[in-house]
């Protein structure tokens, strides 16, 4: 159950995020 819920929040967020180029991977990568 966990892992569709996690797929559409990633993909919502990403898509999201992308485009303020503030994403999860980018600020890893920064950090």
């Amino acid at each position: 159950m966990p892992t569709p819920c996690y797929i559409s929040i990633e993909g919502k967020t990403q898509g999201n995020i992308t485009a303020g180029a503030f994403t999860s991977d980018s600020v890893g990568n920064i950090y």
